[in-house]
């Protein structure tokens, strides 16, 4: 979303919805190599914060979850879609973070 762009992304690690026992399963080490690889492509242009554990961020580079899964709209509707998608039964439907004007083309992970 931020290859080419003038914005750049926050996450709120927190706050993002895991598929359930995924932190168990990435700390028995199933993790794909795909998640590596990812990691290696992507990592220059990620600011992980000093407090991310190192499973979670193995599951955001994870190659299964990529693509597809992100939606941006303007920040005064991301509440209400939120609320749509859970009535329509898309309970993980979550507010993860925000567009920056800068820096640019820099995804920051707190």
């Amino acid at each position: 979303m931020v290859t080419g762009s003038d914005a750049g992304i926050r996450v709120f690690s927190e706050k993002l919805p895991l598929i359930p026992r995924a932190m168990e399963y990435a700390g028995m080490g199933m993790v794909p190599g795909g998640t590596y690889k990812n990691r290696e492509f992507r990592e220059a242009m990620v600011d992980m914060g000093p407090g991310i554990d190192p499973l979670l961020r193995d599951i955001m580079y994870d190659p299964q979850t990529s693509g597809g899964l992100l939606i941006c709209v303007a920040g005064d509707s991301a509440a209400e879609l939120v609320s749509a998608l859970h009535e329509k039964g898309i309970g993980q439907a979550a507010i993860i973070g925000e567009v920056l004007e800068k820096p640019a083309a820099r995804i920051i992970v707190e």
